[in-house]
């Protein structure tokens, strides 16, 4: 029976509290994998995985540490790896299938089978091994047969290469480097210790005519592959299911600033995410030790992540103490939205219609807009084309409205005012069901939404004309004001509109007095269009109230396009 969501959010906390892992924000169901004895193990739920060593530190995975008899390429097809040969096959004269199978007893660690080359006097032949992954690699060794001693490799050349981008040709392969010729090698037993170094090709070129044979090609080597992946099972929700915040904690052995970790995240709908029509594509990478977001598209009844684990140090590596994420049953299959005007002028406080067509919604009934300023108005809520009651929340940046419950196929219109700051503002919505609170919620996406909107996009965006001006307007309110603590006019309330940002820009809002003093700082803060709203009680950067008179209350934006002030007079009378 699956535990009531307090009790799982309890669980969470205390796994999290004990591997340093602070908890989501408590929507939802949260699947937790790592870091206790209470959380899904790593090595139950993966479906590949590549140098992974989940043994070392239990409840934790870390890169596959490489020990002085660990012979590296035993696992080589397991990494995806390969053992080739550009021209064995038409100097020995045998079938692609027997060479393949041929070169693989150099690396199969069965002493009874080898790599042959003989019949005649062959000469010249190359064989090549991707070991999979870049590895530390330490010692090469390779020899015959017991009892075929004879037959082992009197003249050779070895190359090596790092697998690295710097060690490609323009034609992308790899650029080998020699590391040892030897034209008279007299031992059957080649034994060769190498400088610690990362080692992901190796080639071998016979320099001297004659039968020789390699039982064993052995790779030895210390500390950890360059990279390794960890890509979790399918998880199968069994129904539509949206997901939130995910958060990870990630560590290091030895340098940490030489190791680094990447998260990604897909969903899908169906069991196979090979197939590309019904899943996305790999997210862009989420931060490690806070809450992020999933950016997957939902609603999706399938989800997977893949953590790479990478390192520039062969002694240094990343881990992964535990992982959660948040998921809950969609509130609707479908919520497509749409905006409509779709153009206006830029700080023009503008009636804007918020459409959401809805398939077999299961019950929400709150929307929850992202505007550029507070919203003032709204005008009207229709579900169907009937008027509804409804109620509206002002939320940090935005506005909550709530409505009836709507089931099933329906279409959601909501008419406030508003205003557009940038080019292509864009207004995020989602919805809630308040009837389950422990439910997350449900972003709209883009699209047609209803059929008789003048609006060509059919999105959420709103375009305005691109200005030069970083501050649109500025006002304070009241003026004068008379701060003498009865309650009545004790603030001022500085309001600006920040505009035309692609981003973000340094903003600060100061008070001066006449002299060009200045008094106190308000505000200072990167901020991006918007339209904010700051106090001064009139007291200086001491606490202390200031005297009356008129002061200067000014806004300045440092932003890369250039930079931009404006200014306002508060008289202040007692």
């Amino acid at each position: 029976m699956d535990k009531p969501p307090l009790v799982k959010t309890a669980l969470l906390a205390f796994s999290c509290l004990l591997q340093g892992l602070t908890p989501t924000q408590g929507y939802g169901e949260t699947i937790v994998i790592g870091g206790g004895p209470s959380t899904l193990a790593w090595n139950d739920h993966y479906s590949e995985i590549s140098v992974i060593d989940f043994d070392t530190s239990p409840g934790q995975i870390q890169p596959a540490q490489t020990g002085p008899e660990d012979n590296i390429v035993l696992k080589i097809f397991e990494r995806g790896g390969t053992v080739t040969s550009p021209n064995a096959r038409i100097i020995l004269e045998i079938s692609s299938s027997l060479l393949n199978e041929q070169l693989a007893h150099m690396v199969s660690g069965d002493t009874t089978k080898a790599f042959e080359v003989k019949g005649g006097s062959p000469t010249g032949v190359i064989f090549r091994l991707d070991l999979g992954e870049r590895f530390g690699v330490n010692r090469i060794k390779f020899f015959p047969r017991k009892g075929f001693e004879e037959f082992f490799l009197k003249g050779y050349e070895l190359l090596l290469n790092d697998g690295s981008e710097e060690q490609k040709t323009l034609a992308g392969t790899p650029d080998f480097k020699v590391f040892k010729t030897e034209e008279r090698n007299l031992n059957p037993t080649v034994d060769l210790t190498v400088p610690l170094q990362f080692v992901r090709f190796i080639e071998v070129k016979q320099l001297v005519r004659g039968e020789w044979e390699i039982d064993e090609f052995q790779v030895f080597g210390a500390g950890f592959a360059s990279t390794s992946s960890y890509t979790s099972k399918v998880f199968d929700r069994e129904q539509p299911a949206v997901f939130g915040d995910i958060t990870w904690a990630r560590g290091s052995i030895g340098e940490p600033t030489k190791t680094d970790a990447i998260l990604v995240t897909r969903s899908g709908n169906t069991p196979d995410p090979s197939d590309s029509l019904s899943w996305s594509a790999w997210s862009p990478p989420y931060p490690a030790g806070v809450h992020t977001a999933i950016e997957s598209p939902t609603p999706r009844r399938f989800f997977q992540f893949r953590l790479l684990l990478k390192t520039s140090d062969i002694l240094a590596a990343a881990t992964v103490d535990s992982l959660a994420f948040e998921v809950s049953p969609a509130l609707a299959d479908s919520l497509v939205g749409e905006i409509w005007p779709q153009r206006t002028l830029i700080g023009q406080n503008t009636p804007f219609t918020y459409a959401v067509r809805t398939v077999n919604s299961r019950g929400f009934n709150r929307l929850e807009l992202k505007t550029m300023a507070p919203v003032d108005v709204v005008r009207s809520v229709q579900i169907d084309g009937t008027d509804v009651e409804w109620e509206k929340t002002n939320t940090e940046d935005g506005v909550q409205i709530s409505f009836p419950p709507i089931v099933g196929n329906r279409t959601l219109r909501v008419v406030f005012e508003n205003v557009a700051l940038q080019y292509n503002t864009f207004f995020a919505g989602r919805v809630f069901d308040s009837q389950e609170p422990n439910n997350l919620p449900q972003v709209v996406t883009e699209g047609d939404a209803v059929s008789d909107f003048e609006a060509q996009g059919d999105d959420l965006s709103v375009e305005i004309s691109v200005g030069k001006n970083l501050i649109h307007s500025m006002n304070v309110a009241p003026v004068p004001f008379t701060p003498n603590g009865d309650g009545l006019n004790d603030e001022v309330l500085v309001t600006y509109d920040i505009v035309n940002l692609t981003g973000g820009a340094l903003v600060s809002v100061g008070v001066y007095d006449l002299s060009g003093r200045r008094v106190r700082t308000i505000y200072s803060g990167l901020d991006p269009s918007r339209r904010y709203q700051r106090v001064w009680d009139a007291t200086d950067e001491s606490g202390a109230k200031v005297l009356p008179g008129i002061y200067l209350v000014r806004v300045e934006v440092d932003a890369d396009s250039g930079s931009e002030g404006k200014t306002k007079l508060v008289p202040i009378v007692y």
